[in-house]
């Protein structure tokens, strides 16, 4: 009984890094110098409402909450993942760390101060343009390894390949 659960369990896990390889890039977690420049380049306040986008294991969540932080979101479409970070955030009783079952192209992000992406390169255009139009003037966009086009650098750890760009 355990072996077929540990493989329906393994299954759904392979299911849904399928699907967010699809979507937008598959769970392939920051590196923890990485994650850590991503965090500080962010300039977290205690009133930002922040996003990372495919939170995976919510590393970049539990994180950010070290810094500050109102509301941190994680949207992850990888149920098992969701789980992993919620369960996580209730143990640690870090009632600012959530993460949904979504997908994030779906997800309404017109609250957020400051967002977390590690995305596909060819996937960067087309969040370019969601974000413009739905997030206020000025939020903060901090994105792993890769860069929107057209859009200026506002600041950048070259090491760490973290790029920080405003909308």
């Amino acid at each position: 009984m355990i072996p077929l659960f540990i493989h329906i369990v393994f299954g759904i896990f392979i299911f849904f890094l399928l699907i967010a390889f699809i979507t937008g890039a598959p769970f392939v977690p920051s590196k923890n110098d990485t994650a850590k420049q991503m965090i500080d380049l962010a300039n977290i306040k205690n009133d930002s409402v922040i996003y990372d986008l495919g939170s995976g294991n919510g590393k970049l969540l539990f994180l950010a909450s070290k810094k500050g932080g109102k509301k941190i979101i994680g949207i992850e479409i990888n149920p098992l993942l969701v789980l992993y970070t919620n369960l996580r955030a209730i143990l640690s009783k870090n009632t600012r760390v959530h993460a949904r079952w979504s997908d994030f192209w779906r997800t309404n992000l017109s609250d957020a101060d400051i967002i977390f992406v590690y995305l596909l390169p060819w996937k960067m255009e087309a969040l370019g343009r969601k974000l413009k139009k739905e997030t206020k003037p000025g939020t903060t966009i901090v994105s792993n390894s890769f860069v929107f086009p057209n859009w200026p650098i506002v600041a950048e750890n070259k090491d760490a390949h973290v790029y920080i760009f405003k909308t």
